[in-house]
């Protein structure tokens, strides 16, 4: 699985209905894992996750995540 892969599976996970611990722990693990990007790994995540046809809620939320602001609606 490849880094932008793994980005989309937990944003995508975040917006499912979890329990407040469950999402508290997924919001921490997307936080701890973007937060030791690189900002070519960060622009390799949007850029390779833009061109697979992502939707648009999930280009919101790596926007926020590149902008250091992981809260996800």
């Amino acid at each position: 699985m490849k880094l932008h892969e793994i980005v989309d599976s937990l944003i995508e996970l975040s917006c499912e209905e979890l329990p407040e611990d469950a999402r508290k722990s997924l919001d921490d693990a997307i936080d701890h894992l973007v937060s030791n990007m690189t900002e070519d790994e960060l622009h390799g995540v949007l850029t390779k996750s833009i061109k697979e046809d992502i939707d648009e809620q999930e280009i919101i939320a790596l926007k926020s995540l590149m902008d250091g602001n992981i809260a996800i609606a």
